[in-house]
């Protein structure tokens, strides 16, 4: 499954975030929006509009749609090597939460206004 990884283009943080998963995606197999984009596509309309600014989403094809935190092991599914990755996280609640902090602390930059949206 093909998905869309849509990132708040006008943060430097959440750029930065964009940027090192296409260098982690040398296959391209992810699309990369910015989230006016993706709002304009209607690719975020299952996400409700007060959290459409709050993190990163990954959308898949079928219209599907994760976002933060909980779009890690897709996140993860797409990137080489990372299907383990990805099932490791699902499967454990320990890895899960690590990746959950890990995320909420890059998450806190966008949060303290590193970001101009």
């Amino acid at each position: 499954m093909r998905y869309t990884l849509a990132y708040d283009s006008d943060c430097g943080p959440c750029t930065a975030f964009r940027r090192a998963v296409g260098f982690l995606d040398p296959g391209r197999r992810m699309r990369y929006v910015g989230l006016t984009e993706a709002e304009r596509e209607g690719a975020l309309d299952s996400i409700p509009a007060a959290k459409r600014r709050m993190s990163f989403h990954m959308i898949s094809d079928d219209g599907g749609a994760v976002s933060g935190a909980d779009a890690l092991p897709a996140l993860a599914s797409q990137l080489p090597g990372g299907a383990l990755a990805s099932r490791a996280m699902l499967s454990s609640g320990t890895l899960r939460g690590l990746a959950a902090f890990a995320y909420g602390a890059l998450a806190r930059l966008h949060d303290s206004g590193a970001c101009s949206a």
